[in-house]
C-alpha cells in the first residue's frame, strides 16, 4: 500500500493567506517543506482522503491524474476538507471530457457531507452517506469509518462522543478512516482529538502497518477538545502500543500542523521522536 501526503496544513495554510506571524513569515522566507497546502491525501493513486480547495494546486504540484480516482472518503464537512463545486466539474461533460464508460466517482462521507455534495450526484458522481464504525468494501480496499472527537457543537444532541470520561456533542458525525487491502493496514486520523474508548476498542489488537495522527496544535499546550498537538500524538502513540493497535514496525506520521504552534520542520521532528513529520508531497509505502 502507498500513501502519498498531498496537503498537511489546517483550514489556513501555511503560509496563513492573510497572517504575518513569525512563522508564516518564515514558511514564506524558507520554502520547501514549511510551505503546506490545505490537508489531503492519496492512497495508492486512486483513493483520496478529503478533496479541498487545495485539490488542484496539488494536482499539478505533484503530477497527479485525477481522472483515475476511483473514490473520495470526507471526513467531515468543513471547507478546508471539502469543496462541493468541484464535483460538478465531474459531473458536466462539458467540464469532464471521459469516456462514456467511465465508472461513477464514489464519494463516501457523513449525511452533512451528503448535504452540500446533494446537487452534484448523478450518474458519473454517486455517495453513499457512512456512520460512525460503518465498513464498506470497494475496488479490493475495506474501509471502516471511526469516530472523531471533532466538530463540537453546544448546540446540537445529535451526535454524542464519550471523551476523557465525559459525553460531548458533535454538530455532525465526523469521521476517520482505517483502510485495509491485501493485509495492509492504515489509520488515517484527521481531524480528531485522541480517540475515544468505543475507538480505541474497535482498534484493539489490529495490528495497523502505518497511523497518521492530527498534530494541528503542535508545539501548543491547551486543553482545546477537537485536535492534538505533540504532547497529545505522543500519548496517543503509548495508547495504540498499549491496545496492541501498533507495535515496532509500525510508522507513526504527524500531520494536519496549524500556522498557530507550529514550528519549523526540523523543530516539529525535535517534538515528535519516533514520528514521521508529514510534509506536502511526502509518500510512504509500507
Amino acid at each position: 500500500m502507498k500513501i502519498q501526503f498531498l496537503g498537511t496544513a489546517a483550514a489556513e495554510g501555511i503560509p496563513g493567506i492573510f497572517c504575518r506571524c513569525p512563522q508564516c513569515r518564515y514558511a514564506l522566507e524558507t520554502g520547501g517543506k514549511e510551505i503546506r497546502t490545505r490537508c489531503s491525501a492519496m492512497v495508492d493513486d486512486i483513493l483520496k482522503l478529503d478533496n479541498g480547495p487545495d485539490s488542484y494546486l496539488q494536482m499539478l504540484r505533484f503530477g497527479l491524474d485525477f481522472t483515475r480516482l476511483a473514490a473520495i472518503f470526507f471526513t467531515h464537512s468543513h471547507p478546508d476538507h471539502l469543496t462541493p463545486g468541484e464535483l460538478k466539474l465531474r459531473k458536466v461533460p462539458a467540464f469532464a471530457a471521459l469516456p462514456l464508460d467511465t465508472p461513477p466517482l464514489e464519494i463516501y462521507g457523513n449525511d452533512a457531507v451528503g448535504s452540500l455534495i446533494a446537487d452534484y450526484v448523478g450518474k458519473d458522481v454517486s455517495f453513499r452517506e457512512l456512520r460512525s464504525f460503518d465498513t464498506v468494501q470497494t475496488h479490493g480496499y475495506t474501509v471502516t469509518a471511526l469516530q472523531a472527537v471533532h466538530c463540537l457543537s453546544g448546540s446540537s444532541r445529535q451526535f454524542p462522543v464519550e471523551f476523557d470520561g465525559d459525553t460531548y456533542f458533535r454538530a455532525e458525525d465526523a469521521l476517520f478512516y482505517l483502510i485495509e487491502k491485501d493485509g495492509r493496514k492504515l489509520l488515517y486520523a484527521h481531524d480528531t482529538d485522541e480517540f475515544p474508548p468505543a475507538v480505541m476498542d474497535a482498534l484493539r489488537d489490529t495490528h495497523l502497518d502505518l497511523i497518521s495522527l492530527d498534530c494541528t496544535n503542535a508545539s501548543l499546550h491547551f486543553d482545546y477538545i477537537g485536535h492534538m498537538g505533540a504532547a497529545d500524538v505522543l500519548r496517543q502513540k503509548q495508547a495504540l502500543l498499549g491496545i496492541g493497535a501498533a507495535d515496532e514496525h509500525t510508522v507513526f506520521v504527524a500531520n494536519h500542523f496549524s500556522h498557530n504552534g507550529c514550528v519549523p520542520h526540523e523543530d516539529l521532528e525535535q517534538l515528535l521522536p519516533g514520528f514521521v513529520v508529514a510534509y506536502d508531497g511526502l509518500t510512504i509505502e509500507f
